[in-house]
């Protein structure tokens, strides 16, 4: 938002004319203070859907029509842009809500595109119920104009609209029809402001606790073994830094549906920032050999499983996307839990497969001997 003030107060003076231009002039003011107050104190990713409430759904659309005569319908939204203002649309019950129309199917290649909703908070749009008593007739109040338009995903924009617009949904062109992206989520204030990141809440929580469980298993039995390996040394040194950084978001994590889903994804980055710092405190050798044994229990590649950590602490976050963001770091950390889990079920840190295969065969073998002298007997 701009630093510059674009509606200046009014100087009353005693005695001035005053007219309708002079309330509305300071009504301005005052809105513009609010706003550029409100933005300069928000972060750049607060803001988007409110928390629900009731299991009242913060954002609908639906699609009507078809082929060139199809249209995007705004039915209700409760959010607040990145300029602060707090929009509260709700228009169920006029069925059109506020609407656009869809690109004609012979003009666009596109096959998808961001449902913008725009505020022009300055503008005027006479609303209500006229007092037929009342003279000169007039509406009793005023409410923003609100616009609905649609952007090409692919024109590179990245969600980087104005501070007065937000995107709803994603529209999305299968053959000739229009439909709507059911697994989009919109920008949103909280993990609690959308069903999808609700969900995805439930499950990171899951996984952490599997994760921390795991963790202190492996630990408790690497230092019970009184002759390490080194890779039992290496895992035991990465599972301790783990350790620590779960204890440091125990408390943050108990708020999750609280937060932010920015700071959801910053949490769980440092799972996979932690396991690359934990790989710098080994030698070349060390790391190595600690990575082939992770790929003996994962099935992942070193070089994949390196690339994954970067690809995830590298990715740039995009509160207009937040989905990539949620299932790029649920994958990491789904990956991290089946690697702990599979650690932590083994009779000592360090145990190879093969030991295991050739264990079980002895059993094998052993009883069906047992077996034997027992029919023979």
């Amino acid at each position: 938002m701009s630093n510059r003030r674009e509606y200046l107060p009014v100087n009353w003076m005693q005695g001035m004319s005053v007219s309708s231009s002079h309330f509305i002039a300071t009504e301005n003011s005052l809105l513009e203070h609010f706003l550029q107050t409100v933005s300069t104190l928000q972060q750049p990713f607060q803001y988007g859907l409110l928390p629900q409430k009731d299991g009242r759904k913060s954002v609908e659309l639906k699609v009507t029509g078809h082929g060139e005569y199809t249209k995007v319908h705004l039915l209700s939204y409760f959010g607040v842009t990145l300029g602060g203002y707090l929009i509260l649309i709700d228009k169920k019950e006029q069925d059109e809500g506020i609407s656009c129309t869809c690109p004609v199917n012979g003009d666009s290649l596109e096959e998808e595109w961001d449902i913008v909703l725009s505020v022009s908070p300055y503008d005027r749009c006479p609303c209500g119920v006229p007092d037929v008593q009342e003279m000169p007739p007039r509406y009793p109040n005023v409410e923003p104009s609100y616009k609905l338009s649609l952007f090409p995903r692919k024109s590179g924009n990245y969600g980087g609209y104005d501070v007065f617009s937000v995107v709803v949904g994603v529209l999305r062109k299968i053959d000739t029809n229009y439909v709507l992206d059911g697994n989009y989520i919109p920008p949103a204030l909280s993990m609690s402001s959308h069903p999808d990141l609700h969900k995805y809440t439930d499950d990171f929580t899951l996984r952490i606790r599997t994760i921390d469980s795991a963790l202190h298993k492996i630990v408790e039995k690497a230092l019970e073994q009184t002759d390490r390996t080194s890779v039992a040394d290496s895992i035991l040194l990465l599972c301790k830094e783990l350790m620590r950084m779960t204890s440091s978001i125990f408390f943050d994590w108990r708020n999750a549906y609280f937060m932010s889903p920015y700071r959801i994804v910053v949490l769980l980055v440092n799972f996979a920032s932690t396991v690359q710092c934990g790989l710098k405190f080994l030698s070349r050798k060390e790391k190595e050999e600690m990575l082939k044994y992770f790929h003996e229990w994962n099935g992942i590649a070193p070089a994949t499983f390196e690339q994954m950590l970067d690809e995830v602490t590298n990715k740039r976050y995009n509160h207009s996307r937040i989905n990539e963001s949620m299932v790029s770091v649920g994958g990491a950390i789904e990956a991290l839990e089946e690697l702990l889990v599979s650690l932590s079920r083994l009779e000592f840190i360090g145990q190879h497969k093969e030991s295991i295969v050739i264990s079980e065969r002895q059993i094998q073998d052993t009883s069906s001997n047992g077996r034997n002298w027992t029919l023979v007997d």
